[in-house]
Order: structure tokens, then sequence, then C-alpha cells
């Protein structure tokens, strides 16, 4: 391999100073003379249309691909298989196209239109189905990265608005929209929708922003920085970083990302085409005006939307406040006697009247910045519908809100008590915005700074959603310890919360978890110096941003028996109160609605283009000279590349580049059409006719069939880029209507079957395994997008809908895709964890596969729901276990089959003889049986 050759400096310095002059006829062209190792490799070319070589009147060809194909074969003394079996080929292209089984009567339909033109037919339905969208979009947001997180390890925060560009993807691919429409959208969608914030949408208006999400799909941890200034500036670099690298992987086929430091090892990239191309995308991801993640969001309703939902809203929010209402009411009239110390319903005043950032009697504020009080400014406390809202401004640090008021927390007499509580509204301030990782407040609050005489309190109880709280004495001071934890139920919104202190002698008082005034769990020991007087209050830290309402701090008058009992009788009524309030909640909210048209979006942060360092090393530490737009010397050839045009928005960059790729007969457009090509034919065939789909460059592998790779993507572009089209192009041959029957004569020549003489046999991928045990079972929910399905880590550490979920049987596609929580099945079966993007996925055959179908929760219930399904079908054994085979297999059981499924039906109702139903404890066994077997795991 050669390097890149530098251009000489002579030539640099001349090409500089005819820029200055305006005698350069294209400043924003080639970035450097063309290295002499690039000039004639195979993927840098223009396409020129191939040859096709009319194979011998003895071979069956019924399409150029055939011809092609034949041609290596028969160079290899090789011959193609014969076609497959209608129910096969039905199997498969199903599958394929739709990531599900065809249904039996689609299959009946098949086997039965004997007409010239049903196979023609059959594939043209598969080809129009929605499901086409949802199986081929899947494969586009691997390649594009798409995540519903940011990433960044234990920092994996939510993306709540990504799923708009999952459904704007599905929706494209299912229209046919032309593929170069389809990228300049996702490139530069805001350019060309000439839309500014706070003007009129339309539906074509809001596509294009949605698209541009796909700039977005790289990891972004910026939103989450612990402030530190170095560590800000990497991120975000990161974040433009894996917007670059995911365009040169899955649009040009090249390993960009090697030239960030230094020239490229192998390809025709030098460091300053690697900026040079970073100078496009820089005015949208500009590091010194930095936007977080979440922030990048536009506001785009359609005419009317917002205004319907503002009443819907109101209505609900009335709704809301009556139940409450009624539920606060009915508390104050039935709670026994207490004497009330505080009380704040955070309905009217202003919240500073009772309310500080600084403790009572402390001499500096808690924290820095401290808490801006009556702000909606960040970190700020604020009242709003009669509830407080507690605004975290994210990133590391500590601050507090407290009561102006401060409690003499140790109870002068044994079994005499105080307690704290209030209701948590929600975990966060918007249905959009990040939820709370802890809902955190304080006891004896005194002294932020750690700098008074007395010792202790700070008493912080950092309430967690999902299990016991830590508690912390002396939080955040020099001598900070954890005296254990309180508590068994997580910190939820709708419920009642606090603690409860309570005297057992002089110097030892107990520590009590409340939950909707109830102990809830065992007491945690403290020493009186734990609890000296302070105030009451609400922690911040770390994006913690959360609603409360109702504090109150009370005590008892006299340790009194009486007022124990009165205690247990309230905590049983409220507890059944509290159930009925969480049923009214819980209706009420599902019929609330996201507010309409917010869309994360990217564009530019203005029309003025930023300077663009090369970075000596790769290091933002070290920045070098500036640098401006170009595109690579090794593509740009023969054709005058365009100049960006700023719209007074935006500087028109990224609208450039895009075009540029896009430029009818030039080598990127061409390297374009390849890598496109050749990742829809590696997801027919297994392997694509490069079997580097995300490498086309010096460094990747050769292709099988070069004549056969350019005449495809000379076709898509002739085409209008018609994926579609190319999709039958590849459907109706006769290469791929082949056998996956094996042949030893053609085994031992080609072993890997790169020269296509069978179809071959793949295992199914983790998405359509899932999908499929749903929709042969009979448990396929019909959501067709939306807000991604949640999938949280369960008690068993396993990663899964829940399936009391209203959409936990959704297709795969729509459930939520974490980078650092993949689906525990759908990792077992090689779903990828997206770092940047996939291009391809690795393939593995392990024991924990097989585990996963007869132990997992999710095989138990489809077999179950499998069984149900045949139960209610068919009246007899032997039509059960006929239609069994033909859903799951999509043929009929072979004679050896059936009896060996008779014999395990009867062994297995002996194993079950003392149980209530023996024989559909069989049943539900031999169809969660079925699932693992190689005929409903793989594709022939």
């Amino acid at each position: 391999m050669q390097r890149a050759t530098p251009i000489p400096g002579s030539v640099v310095r001349a090409l500089a100073l005819a820029t200055l002059l305006g005698l350069a006829t294209n400043p924003l062209g080639a970035s450097e003379a063309r290295p002499p190792a690039a000039a004639n490799h195979w993927a840098f070319q223009p396409l020129v249309r191939s040859r096709v070589v009319p194979p011998p009147a003895t071979h069956a060809v019924v399409s150029p691909i055939d011809a092609f194909i034949d041609l290596e074969l028969r160079r290899a003394q090789l011959s193609p298989s014969s076609d497959a079996d209608r129910a096969t080929l039905v199997r498969r292209i199903a599958f394929l196209l739709t990531g599900l089984p065809p249904t039996l009567e689609e299959i009946d339909a098949f086997e039965s239109d004997r007409s010239p033109s049903a196979y023609d037919r059959m594939v043209e339905r598969y080809l129009t189905s929605p499901h086409y969208g949802e199986r081929w979009g899947k494969h586009w947001l691997d390649a594009a990265g798409y995540a519903d997180s940011n990433g960044y390890f234990n920092a994996d925060s939510d993306r709540p608005l990504a799923f708009r560009y999952r459904d704007y993807v599905i929706r494209s691919l299912n229209r046919d929209k032309p593929f170069d429409q389809f990228l300049r959208e996702q490139i530069a969608g805001d350019e060309l929708s000439g839309w500014k914030p706070g003007q009129p949408a339309t539906p074509q208006i809001v596509e294009l922003l949605e698209a541009t999400h796909f700039l977005r799909n790289g990891q972004d941890g910026s939103g989450e920085s612990d402030g530190n200034p170095d560590e800000v500036r990497t991120d975000r670099y990161y974040a433009l970083e894996s917007a670059m690298q995911i365009i040169g992987s899955g649009l040009l086929g090249l390993t960009v990302q090697c030239a960030k430091c230094h020239d490229h090892k192998f390809e025709p990239i030098t460091q300053r085409d690697y900026y040079a191309f970073q100078a496009f995308l820089y005015p949208a991801f500009h590091i010194e005006k930095w936007t977080k993640p979440n922030d990048r969001i536009a506001k785009a309703p359609l005419p009317g939307e917002l205004e319907s939902w503002k009443a819907t809203e109101q209505r609900l929010d009335h709704e809301l406040a009556a139940v409450r209402s009624d539920f606060q009411q009915w508390s104050a009239a039935h709670r026994p006697p207490g004497r009330v110390l505080f009380y704040d319903a955070f309905d009217t005043g202003r919240l500073a009247d009772r309310w500080s950032n600084t403790a009572p009697g402390d001499d500096l504020p808690g924290g820095t910045p401290p808490v801006a009080v009556d702000s909606e400014q960040a970190p700020g406390a604020y009242l709003h519908e009669g509830s407080l809202r507690l605004v975290e401004g994210g990133g590391g640090g500590d601050r507090w809100l407290c009561t102006t008021q401060a409690f003499d927390w140790r109870p002068a007499t044994n079994e005499a008590w105080i307690q704290a509580t209030f209701d948590v509204v929600d975990d966060r301030l918007t249905t959009e915005g990040q939820r709370s990782e802890r809902i955190g407040y304080f006891i004896a609050a005194h002294d932020f700074n750690d700098n008074s005489e007395t010792v202790g309190g700070n008493l912080l109880i950092d309430g967690n959603p999902s299990g016991p709280s830590v508690v912390e004495v002396d939080y955040p001071g020099k001598d900070s310890s954890r005296p254990g934890r309180i508590g068994t139920i997580g910190y939820r919104p709708g419920r009642n919360y606090g603690v409860r202190v309570t005297r057992v002698s002089a110097n030892e008082f107990n520590l009590e978890h409340l939950v909707d005034g109830t102990v809830d769990g065992p007491p945690l020991g403290l020493a009186a110096k734990d609890l000296p007087p302070g105030a009451f209050g609400f922690e911040y830290c770390c994006g913690r941003s959360f609603i409360v309402d109702n504090l109150r701090v009370e005590a008892s008058d006299d340790p009194n028996p009486a007022w124990a009992k009165l205690s247990a009788d309230f905590g049983k009524a409220l507890e059944a109160r509290r159930r009925q309030l969480a049923q009214a909640t819980e209706a009420i909210a599902s019929r609330r609605r996201p507010e309409p048209g917010r869309i994360a979006w990217m564009t530019d942060s203005g029309p003025e283009a930023p300077p663009v360092p090369l970075l000596k090393r790769g290091s933002h530490k070290t920045p070098g000279e500036t640098i401006a737009p170009a595109f690579p010397a090794f593509l740009t050839r023969g054709v005058e590349p365009p100049s960006p045009s700023s719209d007074g928005r935006t500087t028109g960059r990224r609208r450039a580049w895009v075009e540029w790729l896009l430029q009818p007969a030039s080598p990127q457009a061409a390297l374009l059409a390849r890598v496109t090509v050749n990742r829809v034919w590696q997801q027919y065939f297994g392997t694509g006719i490069v079997a580097t789909p995300d490498n086309l460059g010096i460094s990747g592998a050769k292709p099988s069939h070069p004549e056969l790779l350019d005449w495809l993507a000379m076709e898509l572009i002739d085409s209008g880029w018609s994926l579609k089209a190319l999709h039958r192009r590849i459907l109706l041959s006769r290469t791929f209507r082949q056998s996956s029957a094996t042949r030893p004569d053609a085994l031992a020549k080609d072993p890997d079957n790169r020269l296509l003489w069978r179809f071959p046999l793949r295992r199914l991928d983790a998405e359509a395994i899932r999908d499929a045990m749903l929709f042969t079972s009979g448990r396929l929910c019909s959501k067709t997008g939306g807000p991604y399905v949640p999938t949280p880590r369960d008690g068993t550490g396993e990663v899964n809908p829940d399936e009391s979920h209203p959409d936990a049987h959704a297709r795969t596609v729509f459930l939520q895709n974490r980078r650092t929580q993949v689906p525990t099945m759908l990792g077992t079966f090689d779903a990828p964890s997206i770092v940047f993007n996939c291009t391809r996925r690795a393939g593995t055959t392990m024991p924990l596969q097989s585990l996963t179908l007869l132990n997992s929760r999710f095989a138990v219930a489809r077999g179950e729901d499998l069984a149900g399904r045949l139960f209610r079908e068919c009246s007899t054994e032997s039509a059960r276990i006929e239609r069994a085979f033909r859903l799951v297999c999509g043929r009929p059981p072979t004679p050896a089959e059936r009896t060996s499924t008779i014999d395990f039906l009867r062994v297995q109702r002996a194993e079950y003889a003392t149980d209530a139903d023996p024989d559909r404890r069989g049943w539900n066994d031999l169809c969660q049986s079925l699932y693992a077997l190689n005929a409903f795991l793989h594709v022939e």
C-alpha cells in the first residue's frame, strides 16, 4: 500500500495566495492532490455500466443478476441450485422483507396460485406491506447509529424524542422515498425546510426537521458533564466525531476516523481531509456555542395542535386537582391529632417568605451556585399549579432549599416523635423530561459548609426510586458518614414519603421511613449528636429535578398508647384511599399526551461559519491552523463541487456537502451507490458482495462480483434511487430463488458459498425471532409508532419489557434501544449494543441461546400463548399438531416429527398427572419446544 503523498509546501502557499487574491476558481474544491494509491482503486471510480455476458442456452437465467452469478459459477465449474419449493420461498420472502413469518392464508394462496405471475405478485404484496418499513427501517437505523439514549457508560441518559426519527425512517421506506432525497433530508432537512423557530409548520416541514435527528444519533454525553472544562470540551468533540464516523462508515463505506490524529495509514484520507469534512458539520456542533442534547428542541406544532392540547391538559389538570383535593380533605379530617409545626401547601404567596437557600443560622448559602428562590432559572425553586418545582441545573455539586424555620429533632420524652412528610407529585418537570435518579431531602439542616461548632445534623435521606434509601449524617461535610439505609418502598410519583424520629432514651433515637403515613421497614438507630436543631430541606444535585407538595412537619404532644392505635387504624384506611387515588391518577395520566410539535432536531448555531482548527494529534488542547470546508481530492474530480449558500439562518454547509455527495456521474455518488447496494445485498445473502460493508476502501475486502456490484449501483441510480426497485431486481432473480440445500461437489469448491451456488441458510436475527414468536402465538400488538416501550431491568437482572405494559408485545423495533442495556433476549441473539453504528452484525452460536429459549420467561409465556391459540382454533390433537408446525415452521410436520410430537405429549401428560390440566401443561411445553427448532430459527 502507498501512503498519501503530501502536497509540496510551495503549492499550498500558491493556492492560499490565489484564494486570498480571489484568483482561485474553486475555493471549496478538492482538499489537496489525489494520492496515487486512490487513482485506480475500484470503489473510487465513476460508474460505468457493466456488460452482461449472455450465458449458454442450457443455463436457466431470468435476470442480469443471474448472468453475473452464472459467469463466476461457470469459471469455478459449478452450477446453480434448483429453485426452492413454494412454501420455502414465501417464508423466505416474508421474513426478509417484513421480519415476520407468512400467515397460513398467505402460504395457501401462493401454493395454490399456479399463474405465471404468482411469484411476482407475492413479492409485491410483501413490498407494499407496512411491515416492510419496520423491517428495513431497523436495518437503516442500525447503520445510522440510532438509539434511545445518549450513551456514555452509566450516564446513559434518555432521548425521549428520538422515536420521531425512527418513525420518519419507517414512513420514508414504506413510501419508497428516493434514497437521494432520504439522505438530503437527514443531512440538511432544516436547510431544505426554510423553517425558522416560531413560524407555522406544515407536515412537510415537520418531516424535514425530524429527519435531521440522523446527525444526533451518535453518543453525546455533553449533558451529563461534571463541569470540568477539559472534559466538557472532550464530550462536545466526541459528539461531533461520532456523527462523522457514522457518515463515514454508513454512507461512504470508509474508515474516516483513522485520520483524526494523522494521515490515514491505508486510505487516501489525509488529516486535512478529516478536518475539512468536519468544517461542514461544525456549525451544527459549534463547540463554543454548545447546546446540550435535551435542549436541542424545535417546537413546530401543526396549526391548531397546540391549542387543542392545552385545552385537554387544562381539563385533565382540573380533574387531577379535584381528585387530590378530595384525598387531602379526607386525610386532614381523619389523620390522628398531632401538633403541626410547619405546613406548606405550595399554593399561595412567595416561596421566599418561608424557604431559603441558606439554613437557619448558617452564614453562607448551601452550595455554589445557590438555589434561586422563586425562580425558574436552574438551579431554582418556584410555585406552579399548587406545587413546588425544584429545578436542578445539571452537572455535579450539591445545593439545598431549606425552611426558614428550624425544628428540634430530639423529642424531650421517650416514645415522643417528630416527623416530616411530603407528596411526590412527579419525578420530572415535563412529560419528556429526564426522570430524577433520587428524591433527596434533609432534616436537621444547619451548616452546609461544615464550619459550625455544632457537629452532626445535615441528615440526608437519598430517596431511591427502586429500593432502600441511603442515610448520610453531616452531608456534605468532611465528617460525612453513612449509618445505614431505611425503607423498602421506592420513591415514585403519587405517594407520600418522609421520616419519623422517635426518642428511645436520652441518647438513642430511631429513624423510621414513612410511606403514605405508615412505617416502612425497620428503624435505623441514631445518637443525639446526629440530630441537632435545624431546618427541613430538599437536596439539589446531578440533574435531579422533581415536583413535591404538602410538606408537613409534625410532633406528638405526649406519649400516648391510644395514639398508636389511632395511627394504625388511620394507616389501614389511608392505604385503601391511596390505592383509589393512584388508580384515578393513573387513569388521568393515561389520557395525557406529550406536548405536540416537540422535535429533537439539528441545525446550525447561526449563519456565520465558525473557525475550525486542525487538532494536532487529534487533541483539542493543541489546536492548529484553521481549516476551510473542502471535499477529498481522491473523490472530487471531473465535476465542479457545490459551494455553501447561507439562507440567513444557517451556513448552508451541510446542504452543500450532501449535494456534492449526490452529484450525478461523480465518483462519490458511485461510492455511495456501491455502499448502499452492498448493504442491501448483505441483508439478503448474509454477506455483501464486499464482505466489509463499512470499508470499501483500499484496506477493505475485494468484491466477489465487482461487475454485478457496479451494475446494481447503476440500476439504483437509474431507477431514481428507488430502494424497492432494487429489492425487486434481487427478489425476482433466480439466484435468490435457489434452494438452500447443500451439495458435496459445490461445498468442496466453494465452502463459504461466496459464488452463491445455493441460497445461504441463515438464522433469524434477534428481532425476527422475538417478533415471530409474538406473531405466531397471536400476541403481537398493533403499535406502529410513537414513544418507545420501556425495557427496564427486573429483579432477576434481565432487561425486558414489563409484560403488563400495554405495548409490551409490540414489534422489537419499537422497544427502548438503550446503548448500555440491550434487552436480554436480543443481546443473546447478537443484537448490537450501539456504540457508533452497526453495518454488519456478528453471528454467534452458543449454549445461552438454547437456554434462553428453554428457560426465559418470555419463551415460556409465548409457549403458553401458542398453546392457547391452538386450543381456540383446533378441536383435535391431530389438527393442533398440524397447525402448530405450519405456524411455527411454515410447513406441516414430517411423519417422524408427528410421531415424536405425539410421544412427547404422552410423556408430558404423565409428568403432570397430578396437575389440574395435564394436557394443557403438555401442550405448553410442546409449543415452547417448537420455538427452539432449527426449522423455526432459520430461513432456508
